[in-house]
């Protein structure tokens, strides 16, 4: 029996990343411990093979392509790939199937961020952060149908095809897509943390960079955030790095969208996390990592006004660098933290200065 073409965050089916994708299946494990998750579904890896078809071949302009094909070439190929992707996808009965499950299960009129959710994107032997497409502040079951299908054909854009021709996972093959789609948190700040410090591969804290408004400007890498050290023991933050922040990406206030908003002139040098905010993330970082049983990073967001019950969790997958590596006590050479994942690239910008703490 083929799985369900929506599925949802705390249906058991949720559990299966070859069901809802390495993103979807983040989430579950977050739901599944109590966790603070923003209500959502799941569009399974079975609807996109639904709004595929048996007849639809869209890897054929891809064959013959080596990781050495020049850019345009494979740029070129890459937009008859998703042409043909598209075309499929809305015109199948699948995409109906999204409009009603999101009017249905979400709300017609929420605001909802559609996340790709790519199989084997967050494995604990691979990272594919920042590879596929995201879109918020989406509202409207027309633009969550359409965001679906375009973040089905960022699979074949030519970055993701390149990366994973590059990275040899499934000789280069797309594999299968499933889309999160889930409502969007109104949120003062947001950010990401990692449960060990990836200056130096020191377990025992959990490091939290954070920016006012929506994540999208840090995990881009677009923007400096704040950062905090916090030891996992004792609780205390043992390092704060506090950022000017002179804007913020927010909502439009009508309808759906974003807009890059200036932060008010008293608020731009201090810090957008406060310490009882800091204090549930810990919480909640080493309550993941334990399940896990492997050191975890993640998304969070922190909604409007703020405070410890104002945090929500958007993903979490397993830590790639460190914990590949055997345990050491000397500081990494300079360099060390640019083999980080794309989504938090801009931990390591401290490495050197970290080195002296733990490890």
């Amino acid at each position: 029996m083929s799985a369900p073409w929506v599925v949802g965050l705390d249906d058991p089916a949720a559990a299966d990343a070859a069901v809802v994708g390495g993103k979807g299946a983040g989430l579950h494990r977050l739901v599944a411990l109590g966790g603070r998750v923003p209500a959502g579904v799941v569009v399974s890896t079975a609807a996109f093979a639904a709004a595929l078809g048996d007849g639809v071949d869209v890897e054929a302009p891809l064959r013959g392509l080596d990781p050495d094909t020049p850019l345009d070439v494979l740029e070129q190929a890459a937009d008859r790939a998703r042409a043909t992707l598209l075309d499929a996808a809305r015109s199948s009965p699948v995409l109906d199937a999204v409009r009603e499950a999101y009017a249905a299960r979400i709300g017609a009129d929420t605001r909802v961020a559609v996340r790709s959710s790519a199989v084997g994107e967050d494995a604990a032997g691979a990272s594919f952060a920042g590879e596929h497409d995201t879109y918020l502040e989406l509202r409207g079951p027309d633009a969550v149908a359409d965001a679906v299908a375009r973040c089905w054909a960022s699979l074949y854009t030519a970055r993701a095809i390149s990366y994973r021709q590059r990275a040899t996972v499934g000789g280069g093959g797309a594999g299968a897509m499933a889309v999160v789609v889930q409502e969007m948190v109104d949120a003062r700040a947001a950010g990401v943390f990692m449960t060990l410090n990836p200056a130096n591969g020191d377990r025992s804290t959990v490091v939290c960079e954070a920016v006012w408004g929506l994540g999208e400007p840090l995990v881009s890498g677009e923007v400096t955030p704040d950062r905090f050290v916090i030891d996992k023991i004792s609780g205390e933050v043992v390092r704060r790095e506090i950022a000017v922040k002179p804007t913020r990406l927010t909502r439009t206030e009508d309808g759906p969208g974003t807009v890059v908003a200036d932060v008010a002139p008293d608020d731009r040098e201090r810090p957008c996390l406060g310490d009882a905010e800091l204090a549930a993330l810990l919480a909640v970082a080493r309550r993941i990592e334990r399940d896990a049983g492997v050191p975890q990073d993640g998304e969070f967001a922190v909604a409007d006004p703020g405070g410890p019950d104002a945090v929500h969790l958007l993903q979490t997958r397993p830590e790639t660098v460190w914990s590949a590596r055997a345990p050491r006590s000397a500081a990494p050479a300079p360099g060390v933290g640019s083999a980080l994942s794309a989504v938090l690239a801009t931990l390591t910008r401290s490495s050197r200065e970290d080195a002296d703490h733990g490890g």
